[in-house]
């Protein structure tokens, strides 16, 4: 899925913690192959291809990520939506190269999360025009993210931490009595932590524009597109969120970075055991309220 995985696994016997982590790493690289569009032959690139023309049977694992990007489409009003894809192909973040206008307008009606259908009962996910295409990205990794921590914990193992790329989940302590501390990082000073946060049985995502962009013209371009104008969301700098599962959290990061503050702010009131830092456009730090005690530490 084009990031790299780590698990660092604490207050174990190394013999059980070796063993725990090859399941683990197994289960991430059968969720990549299922899920990654840097394969030509998983079930997401499938999906693709055959969008207008047939619906595609795919595993309960895919079925599952896909209802629940759905629902976050729609708990946002589109702001998080997997059918970017095929606008995020005309950005070339690695070489600094913009879409032009025509390309862009017209490949952007083909962003519609409403038009992905979805039956249950048949396993099965239809993209309902041709053009069309998913990008699991901003949500496969934290499912990802979930399921090793549940392959180690069925495992035996209870202290651990799983990070892929930023989107991490800790369980147990990292020492005896000691939780684990993970760093926020400052969307502009990377060797500077705007917070950091002490945690024990939680999950945490970050999505920023300093992660994939390049700067012409004096303007900062990043990968995370509204999709309403498949242009760069500009209300924010980052966006940390802190849910039960990675999943939620991956999404919900995303989701909040392109309403921006005031919009996710009010989302993430309306969400149980859900929390976020935003870094809004001017570089202000806002903290959503009723951070659980304890876990919030100056830098």
């Amino acid at each position: 899925m084009g990031t790299s995985v780590e698990i660092v696994v604490s207050l174990a016997d190394s013999k059980k913690a070796e063993e725990a982590w090859e399941a683990a790493f197994g289960e991430i690289q059968g969720i990549d192959f299922l899920m990654s569009n840097y394969r030509e032959d998983s079930e997401v690139s499938r999906i693709n291809r055959n969008a207008g023309k047939k619906e595609t049977l795919v595993s309960p694992e895919t079925l599952r990520v896909i209802e629940r990007a759905l629902e976050f489409s729609s708990l946002s009003g589109g702001a998080f939506d997997i059918s970017i894809a095929s606008v995020f192909r005309l950005w070339n973040f690695r070489e600094g190269k913009l879409p032009d206008e025509k390309s862009l307008m017209g490949k952007l009606p083909k962003v519609d999360y409403r038009r992905i259908k979805v039956d249950r009962a048949r396993s099965s996910v239809y993209l309902q025009e041709q053009g069309m295409e998913i990008d699991l990205g901003a949500i496969a990794k934290g499912y990802a993210v979930d399921r090793a921590s549940a392959i180690l914990q069925e495992k035996g193992i209870e202290n651990f931490i799983v990070n892929a790329g930023g989107d991490l989940k800790v369980n147990g302590s990292k020492e005896e009595g000691v939780a684990w501390t993970v760093g926020i990082q400052h969307p502009r000073l990377p060797s500077t932590m705007i917070a950091k946060l002490s945690l024990r049985q939680t999950a945490v995502a970050t999505s920023g524009d300093y992660q994939k962009f390049f700067i012409k013209g004096g303007e900062r371009y990043h990968h995370l597109l509204n999709p309403s104008t498949g242009t760069p969301a500009r209300e924010s700098q980052s966006v940390t969120v802190m849910a039960p599962s990675a999943m939620d959290a991956d999404a919900l990061a995303t989701a909040i970075f392109i309403l921006g503050p005031e919009k996710g702010l009010s989302l993430i009131e309306r969400l149980p055991n859900v929390h976020t830092i935003i870094v809004d456009r001017r570089g202000s730090v806002l903290i959503s309220p009723n951070w659980p005690k304890g876990v919030l530490l100056p830098p």
